[in-house]
């Protein structure tokens, strides 16, 4: 019996040390060669202007007028504002019927376009619109399958990244919600048939040029397209990371909606954001030739021309990088996202690192 346990105890740190050794000595992101070299701006155009704890409460720094910041929370019906430097909070209540409150339960993300609030419920699914200032609110109920990412062009339009689950994949779809209508893409993303889990990325709005970007987080692709769900442009970061890792286990596992991989799957870009034609990307990878300590300690931030995809330069925002999760520009103030503090800057809009 002795000898038994002996034998386990022996087989199972065995087993410890070769998956420690496998995980060691793979080929982590930034611990070897990336194959791009970056160009670094000074960012002499940023000037702080306050920072605030999130707490447990604040879900999303969801919206902004030119004087004011809005954060929605956990419980759907609150809202918290304050101004540019984070004082003089305000508390603003919206009123939603106990039988919504059930349905979203806590499956739901808020944005604010002043002045209407849309609530994103991305299980039931449906978009909830109501005036910030209180009011009935519209629901406009969707067909079954989630959706992972919602961006309102107009107070009754929408853009959605929806899963369709006859294809096993997430497309995008156009909402009025006026005419009632929903109109899908065509051959505008690449289905994998794995719930999109593949080809996530983050979708922003460009309303100087009604123009949608979506960055991929695991390969370096973007692309941009029209309000009509037309393709405009494709381009790549400047990283080589350019093949998609997932794939499905097996081909029963297309019924058993079972994934895996066939690798390390680093998300290689993370926040991204747009400013004057310009995209933006938050890059979690290194440069070849870059200062490991002024990577590690502060957030890389690439930018490219939306027109001609053409890479334009770098510079970093003073932040740790794994902290990050969102970045906007309202109203020439950029404000950054942090899981524990959200930051706010003042920015020089003749700055030629940004323009």
């Amino acid at each position: 019996m002795r000898k038994a346990i002996l034998t386990l105890s022996f087989l199972l740190l065995s087993a410890i040390a070769i998956v420690t050794f496998l995980v060691m000595s793979a080929p982590l992101p930034n611990k070897v060669s990336n194959g791009f070299d970056r160009s670094i701006q000074p960012a002499h155009f940023l000037t702080p202007l306050g920072n605030m704890p999130t707490g447990d409460s604040i879900q999303l720094v969801s919206g902004a007028t030119a004087t004011q910041l809005f954060f929605t929370t956990t419980d759907p019906t609150v809202i918290l504002c304050t101004d540019y430097h984070f004082q003089h909070p305000k508390r603003i209540r919206i009123t939603l019927s106990q039988g919504l409150l059930d349905s979203l339960q806590t499956y739901f993300y808020t944005t604010i376009d002043s002045p209407f609030v849309h609530i994103y419920g991305y299980n039931m699914p449906a978009i909830i619109t109501l005036p910030l200032s209180g009011g009935n609110a519209q629901i406009f109920r969707l067909p079954p399958g989630g959706f992972s990412k919602a961006i309102a062009i107009a107070p009754d339009q929408f853009i959605l990244r929806k899963l369709d689950r006859k294809i096993s994949d997430q497309q995008f779809l156009k909402i009025n919600t006026s005419t009632n209508t929903i109109t899908t893409e065509k051959n505008l993303s690449i289905l994998h048939q794995d719930g999109g889990v593949s080809t996530d990325g983050s979708l922003i709005y460009d309303t100087a040029t009604k123009q949608l970007i979506y960055t991929y987080y695991y390969v370096n692709q973007f692309f941009s397209f029209d309000t009509s769900l037309q393709k405009l442009q494709a381009g790549h970061t400047i990283d080589t990371s350019s093949h998609f890792r997932y794939q499905l286990a097996e081909a029963t596992a297309r019924k058993e909606h079972v994934f895996t991989s066939q690798g390390p799957d680093p998300m290689i870009n993370n926040a991204s954001f747009v400013y004057k034609g310009k995209l933006f990307v938050h890059s979690l990878l290194k440069g070849d030739h870059e200062a490991e300590g002024k990577f590690s300690n502060n957030t890389a931030i690439d930018k490219y021309d939306i027109h001609t995809n053409q890479y334009l330069g770098s510079f970093y925002l003073p932040l740790k990088p794994e902290k990050v999760l969102r970045i906007n520009i309202f109203h020439d103030k950029l404000v950054v996202q942090c899981r524990d503090y959200i930051y706010s800057f003042a920015i020089d809009t003749l700055d030629s690192v940004l323009n």
